[in-house]
């Protein structure tokens, strides 16, 4: 890279494109931001700075590398690290052409029942975390296997478990700061430590019943320079150092008065995503480094590390052979893919230099996917003879990794399509097909264009079918794969639904569109003819369009070519806001009674931004009919009835006949036969 010292130019803030997947993930950590005390206020505060900026900084780095005349094509093949020396030496050298380095952080087919490897066992009737893949369950804070309630309190930051009847009763709970005990690893004596928990998966083998909990956890030395530093000074350095590492802790609870710890692991880097799959957690953590750093003799913290708590507490570093890399784009921060096996209580770790954004996995592959920015400078003629002008031309790939899921994670290969996608449910496989839509954003001469566009890839990661140019000018909000189907939500003005037919992998096509107001921002299949929308109703002012309320629709999708409809509600006015907007798991749905509950914090419909309630939502859809059966709120009110204190963190599971509702400081129990309370208490 030349050593010009060019300008940052803020202006090019506005060239960033983001996601709406780190759009959640900041949404979430500002939530727990304002529900957490100390701990979690610390934790999470210079996480959410460093989300925020590491936008910036990841995407100005990109397009600064790609602005020297000489630039290759990048290709994004993967090679092995052949030593650790050469490891250490790529790493040194990338940390200083970056004068030090810039630390990046990674943050979260119709799937109608539970995800088959969740604790299930003779209990009741009960609800399950609403994932992607049917069999393949998603870590959530809260889970019940119909007989016990589990859930975590982000407030107090530990985890509660509850008696899933009339009247519960709480017979555990374990603070996040007690996860670990007083071990540690001799490495990091001295440091202080911080756990937070996180989320969890409920497992059952045989007639085993497994809990585990993932957390994270902050190391850092206060008033303490990095030894790295030495004399160089530098004025914005944190008053403290540490590193964040992911903490995996499984339980046995067959026995729930008498848990056992079975296992313990500590990865390196902050949770992307986690699966849950036939015994295997499968997790992937992104890892940057320190802000600044420079060659000393403490080099050997750059290699990816994990540590396994047993007799004895272990820091072991990951073999090189299990290291692979971009020789042309090399980036000083990694992701590791780890499989645990729960059943033979055994680690497997893959490492990939780069950040990844977003994942995906389905029964037999796992796909990392990350953005690369491409700049290119063309000469067009001018209005002046015999002159040309220079224009500027940015754009996005996204980088898609295939690993096979066996005995270990395996790479196998990977290719790059135009755009960028928004989430998770982006991408789909079905029939050995892996399918993907972006919205592909060009930025000329800061004017921007956007389209959107559909792939399907084969197993040997070859586009054999595509759809280009669907929707110019407006961008995806949602997508869902339905088997040979794809519905998708474009916006700019109205919510086109599109019903993209995929059967034929070679040949996709458009089927029908629907164009209504608003905007869905997750689809959820409700079975074979009618998906269910939620998104964001829209109106226009001055001239632009704006959000108004939280919108439900119900679609007849029955007519492939003429989609329909059928039913729609608008719940409050401008601010009004779910989590389950931007997060499928706080969504849950019970199909004995076809209910959904998802937390709400609803706003007078005034234009006023006043809000009018917090609390949890209860919708029952029926014959293509929505219906509001009930509103549970802990909130305390005025005499006026205004929020004095509205409470976050509202949850919900079904047992049987019964709904309950938890958050941060209380629970509640609604008999569902005659949407009755039955039951409140604090916790």
């Amino acid at each position: 890279m030349r050593n010009d010292k060019r300008e940052l130019d803020l202006r090019r803030l506005d060239e960033i494109q983001v996601s709406d997947e780190l759009k959640r993930r900041t949404i979430l950590k500002c939530k727990d931001l304002n529900k957490g005390g100390i701990v979690m206020k610390r934790r999470w505060a210079a996480a959410v700075m460093t989300l925020i900026v590491s936008i910036f900084a990841f995407t100005y780095v990109l397009s600064y590398l790609r602005q020297d005349k000489d630039t290759r094509e990048v290709s994004y093949e993967l090679t092995q690290v052949q030593s650790k020396k050469e490891f250490l030496s790529m790493i040194n050298k990338k940390l200083k052409e970056q004068n030090g380095g810039i630390r990046l952080f990674g943050g979260r087919q119709v799937a109608e029942k539970a995800a088959d490897s969740s604790a299930q066992n003779n209990s009741k009737e009960h609800s399950s975390t609403n994932v992607q893949v049917e069999g393949i369950d998603e870590a959530d804070i809260i889970k019940t296997d119909g007989q016990y309630i589990y859930v975590i309190n982000f407030e107090r930051n530990e985890l509660n478990v509850y008696t899933a009847e009339e009247k519960p009763k709480k017979i555990f709970s374990l603070k996040g700061e007690d996860i670990l005990g007083s071990r540690e690893a001799k490495e990091f004596k001295g440091f202080k430590r911080n756990i937070g928990l996180q989320d969890m998966f409920l497992y059952k083998n045989g007639n085993k019943n497994y809990l585990v909990i993932m957390s994270i956890v902050s190391r850092y030395k206060e008033n303490t320079e990095h030894p790295s530093l030495k004399e160089r000074v530098i004025g914005i350095m944190p008053i403290y150092y540490g590193e964040n590492t992911t903490l995996i802790s499984v339980y046995d609870v067959s026995d729930i008065e008498k848990v056992d710890v079975v296992k313990q692991y500590e990865i390196t880097g902050d949770k992307l995503s986690a699966r849950l799959k036939d015994g295997k957690v499968y997790l992937v953590t992104n890892k940057g480094f320190y802000y600044y750093f420079r060659e000393s003799s403490n080099s050997n913290n750059l290699l990816p590390y994990y540590i396994e708590y047993g007799q004895e507490v272990e820091k072991k570093e990951i073999d090189v052979s299990n290291i692979r890399y971009n020789k042309q784009d090399i980036q000083p921060n990694y992701t590791i893919i780890s499989s645990i096996d729960l059943n033979k209580n055994t680690i497997n770790n893959q490492v990939i230099l780069g950040y990844f954004e977003n994942m995906y996995m389905s029964h037999d592959s796992l796909y990392l996917v990350k953005i690369a920015l491409n700049y290119k400078e063309i000469k067009q003629d001018s209005n002046k003879p015999n002159e040309s002008i220079a224009v500027s031309i940015y754009d996005e790939d996204t980088v898609i990794y295939k690993f096979d899921l066996g005995e270990k994670v395996e790479y196998k290969k990977f290719i790059s399509v135009k755009g960028r996608i928004i989430n998770q449910f982006s991408m789909d496989e079905y029939d050995g097909y892996f399918r993907i839509a972006t919205t592909e954003s060009i930025n000329q001469n800061n004017k921007f264009t956007t389209t959107n566009n559909v792939y399907v890839i084969d197993k040997n990661m070859n586009v054999v079918g595509k759809i280009n140019n669907i929707a110019p000018d407006e961008r995806i909000y949602s997508t869902r794969f339905v088997k040979d189907k794809l519905y998708m939500v474009t916006f700019k003005q109205v919510d086109p639904l599109f019903v993209i037919d995929l059967k034929n992998p070679r040949q996709p096509k458009i089927l029908g569109l629907l164009k209504i107001p608003g905007y869905s921002t997750y689809l959820h299949p409700y079975d074979e003819n009618t998906i269910i929308g939620f998104g964001m109703d829209t109106g226009e002012m001055e001239g632009r369009v704006v959000n108004k309320g939280m919108k439900v629709a119900i679609f007849d999708v029955s007519d492939v070519n003429n989609p329909k409809q059928k039913d729609s509600i608008e719940i409050g006015g401008k601010g009004t806001f779910s989590e389950s907007l931007y997060n499928h798991k706080a969504l849950v749905e019970y199909r004995k009674y076809n209910l959904y509950a998802f937390e709400l914090y609803e706003t007078k419909n005034d234009d006023s931004y006043v809000l009018d309630f917090a609390g949890l939502c209860l919708m029952q859809i029926e014959n293509n009919k929505i219906d509001i059966k009930a509103k549970i709120s802990h909130s305390i009110t005025s005499s006026q009835n205004e929020y004095k204190e509205p409470i976050y963190g509202y949850r919900a599971v079904f047992v049987d006949n019964l709904m309950f509702v938890i958050s941060s400081r209380a629970i509640s129990v609604i008999n569902l036969d005659n949407m009755k309370e039955v039951y409140r208490g604090n916790i």
